[in-house]
């Protein structure tokens, strides 16, 4: 890894205690039970006042997102960390050979990364990946890609921008496994540029030594313990079940051996 940019935004989207109480309390649909629940969770997720949230969220426009809304919130972030990237790098454009955009909950046409091949004018002969309902994964999941990527292809360059859509996807209704989405994610993400050129390796942050993936989607409680779908009043969101604790550790015990070796 060459560079990594992180995505802060301005201070006008700043989620702090009293923003996420006004938003709380423009759901109509909680009651007594629903508000002290959110409470419990808010106070110990461990998120503090200098978060950041999207737009639409901000500004009260929660209950009808747009998809101008979503493209909108996508281009800000992504531009935004991939213009510092290229400056502080002094790589440009077109010098990228594979480029991976993983956003899991918001997938337009034409891609996102198409969006930024033709907001750069990038080569016409770039790989391009675009991933989508790959879940808190997607990260991994994109720079194992570059890393089997690269076994073909000589001193390339590529970059991965990772973030999430947050603005059409947040929750208005009151069943608690959709809630815990709106308290647990924020507005953020980065873009980080990989080679595999060893006249660069020292300037290089991190080597990647070793990574391995392990998937669970045969098994029907780790397929279903993080899923989009829609509460019995219509409402769109995110659901997280209790066996998602389970499901990582399954993961993570088969992945331990592995990664002792």
């Amino acid at each position: 890894m060459l560079a990594y940019e992180c995505y802060k935004a301005p201070e006008d989207r700043k989620l702090d205690t009293g923003t996420s109480a006004k938003i709380v309390f423009r759901n109509k649909n909680l009651g007594i039970e629903e508000y002290r629940f959110l409470l419990r969770t808010i106070a110990c997720s461990g998120i503090g006042e200098e978060t950041y949230g999207p737009v639409n969220v901000i500004s009260g426009q929660e209950d009808s997102p747009t998809l101008k809304d979503s493209i909108s919130e996508m281009d800000v972030l992504i531009f935004d960390t991939l213009d510092k990237l290229f400056a502080k790098t002094g790589i440009f454009p077109s010098e990228i050979d594979i480029l991976v955009v993983n956003v899991s909950l918001f997938s337009p046409a034409p891609s996102l990364a198409a969006r930024v091949v033709n907001r750069y004018r990038m080569r016409s002969d770039i790989k391009t990946f675009n991933l989508s309902g790959m879940g808190c994964s997607a990260s991994v999941v994109s720079i194992d890609l570059v890393q089997h990527l690269f076994k073909s292809s000589k001193n390339a360059f590529a970059v991965v921008v990772s973030t999430e859509s947050i603005g059409a996807n947040w929750y208005r209704g009151k069943e608690k496994s959709m809630m815990l989405s709106n308290c647990l994610f924020r507005s953020g993400g980065c873009s980080m540029l990989f080679t595999n050129n060893s006249a660069l390796k020292r300037r290089a942050m991190f080597k990647l030594k070793h990574l391995v993936r392990t998937h669970l989607g045969s098994k029907d409680e780790p397929y279903g313990c993080c899923m989009q779908t829609v509460d019995d009043l219509g409402y769109k969101g995110f659901l997280l079940t209790k066996s998602l604790k389970n499901s990582a550790a399954q993961a993570l015990s088969l992945n331990s051996p592995c990664l002792g070796t």
